[in-house]
């Protein structure tokens, strides 16, 4: 018995210290990882937890990647009676090291106890290349303070002169909607995009009260102040359903007319609004997906994203359900999107109980790698394995990212950076943890693979001198650049294919090249100047002789 206690005792020790670069308690971690940052009390200066996190950010444009970071006390310390809820700017300070650049707190303008799960994006809305922090606060009227209809978003834009956020928002506004009193009013998530076409900066949101809202805004004029004003160039709360928390873009038919796709909890149901033209909009479709899961709880958690992972030129589209599940969109091509119904869903595999995720190459592979958030004390991986239908639960990887060992870390959300955070090589991924049962436990943590990620030369490119090295970043959005050497002076020809062999576009043709290395690089857009949809892409050299290519992951 005396062996078997000292036995566990060091195995328990190995669980705590084998994470070399931070000591911190796990039961287990995924090999060939690590943890490299913890951030928590006291450069957290709260106790409670993470409502959500973005990573691999440039806000200030000086090339040092940055993670934000929102908190909830009404979700993640609900006996606090504390309401108000902080954003958190923090940038790269070196290898394995992050320092908090700026904090906030949103402003109390209402009752927003119980009014949980703020949202936070990155916008421009004014196209001045200053970038805005912008939250939408859930919360409620408080007619006894005189606040009858409260702000809702709460816009920060970033100032060059100062080099920093301001510390009161730049704009803040109520939607013209008013807060019921009773209800109140739950903003949840918030996506900044062209959807129009008509070169300004729209903004989809989705709230969670029992009739979903959604709109699109859009700026009134060209500069972001204090006295601005926007307009409503879309609004529709005809769908009753429960929460509501996700929002992607694509253009799924391909008819040149980008669609938004709004998430729902209820059914995992999804509301596809088409933009017809400038400021205008129609609700295309409505679909209900009983079979992916059927309740009040299944839907998704910022985790809807749309590839052309087969390279036919149609986009795919991924999801984690709530309820655990893996979800694949077909694209059947349809003439228009009003023809999807619940066919094109598939329920591919899981887990039982699932929150955020999010998707990337960590591995540098050119396969699609899923990071799942469990909800409380797991984490989950998926990798698709290369080949086969991604409706089949046999062409993807099934394992565990992480178990975690004490109390109810409850983790919620994940990003994966679209770069490397340090500059170390090494890929990672970002988890914020809604409740810690204790200031220990980590706010949001970076977990980072333990070898650099690189694709490595074959020996006859090495030999013969000629080589392309994989791009970077990978996966990447919008910009990546392709590195190649010659060793001697060449004509080169550079183009980007889809996986099927569909030239996308000719980034060099017959140019004539010293010997020595070379960069370019690529922004993502196709001959004629427009966006590709996201998915596996390959770039290909030739220089006399000498034919190489590789795979690249474009993530948007």
């Amino acid at each position: 018995m005396r062996w078997v206690l000292i036995s566990l005792t060091i195995s328990i020790l190995l669980s705590f210290v084998s994470f070399a670069q931070v000591q911190y308690p796990l039961y287990y971690l995924k090999p060939g990882f690590h943890i490299s940052y913890v951030a928590n009390y006291p450069t957290i200066p709260r106790i409670d937890g993470c409502d959500d996190v973005l990573a691999g950010l440039d806000l200030n444009k000086n090339g040092k990647l940055e993670i934000l970071a929102i908190n909830d006390p009404t979700v993640s310390s609900p006996s606090s009676n504390d309401t108000t809820k902080w954003i958190f700017w923090f940038e790269n300070d070196g290898n394995d090291n992050y320092k908090l650049l700026w904090s906030v707190g949103l402003p109390l303008t209402s009752i927003t106890t119980g009014y949980s799960f703020p949202g936070v994006n990155i916008t421009d809305v004014d196209g001045d290349g200053n970038y805005e922090i912008t939250v939408v606060n859930p919360s409620n009227a408080d007619p006894a303070s005189g606040v009858t209809n409260p702000d809702k978003i709460f816009f920060y834009e970033y100032d060059p002169q100062t080099k920093t956020f301001p510390t009161e928002p730049t704009f803040s506004w109520n939607l013209d909607y008013p807060a019921d009193g009773e209800a109140g009013f739950r903003l949840t998530y918030l996506y900044a995009d062209d959807f129009d076409n008509d070169g300004k900066q729209e903004i989809a949101l989705i709230d969670r009260t029992s009739n979903i809202h959604m709109w699109i805004i859009s700026l009134d004029g060209n500069d972001l102040n204090p006295f601005s004003t926007f307009k409503i160039e879309f609004q529709d709360s005809s769908l009753t359903a429960t929460w509501a928390f996700d929002i992607a873009v694509t253009d799924f038919d391909r008819d040149g007319k980008k669609e938004v796709w709004f998430g729902t909890w209820t059914n995992f149901t999804w509301v596809i609004v088409e933009a017809e033209g400038p400021d205008t909009y129609v609700k295309k479709k409505v679909v209900t997906n009983s079979h992916i899961g059927s309740g009040t709880l299944v839907g998704t958690l910022r985790s809807l994203k749309f590839m052309d992972m087969d390279g036919d030129g149609y986009p795919e589209g991924f999801a984690m359900a709530t309820n655990g599940k893996l979800v694949f969109i077909e694209n059947k091509k349809p003439t228009d999107v009003s023809e999807i119904d619940s066919t094109y869903f598939y329920k591919v595999g899981g887990w039982d109980y699932t929150r955020g995720a999010d998707w990337g190459d960590l591995d540098g592979d050119g396969n699609l790698d899923v990071i799942v958030a469990g909800n409380y004390r797991n984490v989950y991986h998926i990798e698709y394995k290369g080949s086969g239908p991604f409706a089949d639960s046999t062409s993807w990887e099934w394992d565990e990212f992480l178990s975690d060992t004490l109390g109810t870390p409850r983790y919620y959300y994940v990003s994966i950076p679209k770069g490397d955070m340090d500059g170390d090589g090494k890929r990672e991924v970002v988890i914020g943890s809604l409740q810690r049962p204790d200031s220990t436990r980590g706010f949001f943590i970076v977990f980072e693979s333990d070898v650099a990620v690189k694709v490595q030369a074959q020996n006859d490119e090495i030999l013969m001198g000629y080589h392309l090295s994989q791009n970077y970043p990978n996966p990447f959005n919008p910009t990546t650049w392709i590195e190649f050497s010659i060793p001697r002076d060449e004509f080169i020809s550079l183009k980007i294919y889809t996986v099927d062999g569909r030239l996308v576009k000719t980034l060099i043709e017959g140019r004539y090249y010293s010997a020595g290395k070379h960069k370019i690089t690529w922004d993502g857009t196709d001959e004629n100047g427009n966006k590709v949809a996201s998915g596996v892409y390959i770039y290909k050299i030739s220089a006399g002789k000498f034919e190489a290519s590789r795979k690249m992951l474009l993530l948007r």
